[in-house]
């Protein structure tokens, strides 16, 4: 196998398929580090009464942005497969919806990541942390929603590209 088979091979004219692949792959990455930030890593050792109250406060934030998060995943790869699907051009409503949740998605990894030291700066900003990126996801996944809303096809449309559903 050469370079120009190889170059070929991954010669796509349509850069949307590479945002689709990234936004599967992003996707399940963040599904590991949502379950690490809402469950912990270690579930069993665990000692919620232990935690001081201001940390107990923290921990529903954090769940409720994790809860946020794949949502917005989600509705991009929808917003993504219907835009292939339909050769539609994206809106501004994709556009924004896809930075709001994309900034969302990179705080949230950011400090749920054991490893960097983000997490520390943002045990400092206390609740308004998480409800800040909570907002933001929010208002990113309802500009998703409403831009897939306005995509999507009819459902005998849909019917008529499946060949299993009749």
């Amino acid at each position: 196998m050469d370079l120009d088979t190889v170059r070929d091979f991954f010669a796509v004219d349509d850069q949307r398929i590479w945002l689709l692949v990234g936004l599967c792959l992003v996707t399940v990455l963040t599904l590991q580090s949502v379950d690490a930030a809402v469950e912990g890593v270690w579930p069993h050792q665990r000692r919620p009464m232990a935690d001081p109250p201001r940390a107990r406060g923290l921990r529903g934030g954090w769940n409720l942005t994790a809860a946020l998060v794949l949502p917005g995943l989600l509705l991009g790869i929808l917003n993504v497969v219907v835009m292939l699907w339909r050769d539609a051009p994206g809106s501004d409503l994709h556009r924004i919806g896809g930075i709001l949740v994309a900034a969302g998605w990179a705080g949230f990894v950011l400090v749920t990541a054991d490893r960097l030291p983000v997490r520390r700066l943002a045990a400092n900003l206390g609740l308004a942390g998480p409800l800040a990126l909570a907002i933001l996801l929010v208002a990113g996944d309802l500009l998703l929603l409403i831009g897939f809303l306005d995509i999507l096809p009819s459902l005998d449309t849909v019917r008529d590209a499946l060949p299993l559903v009749g």
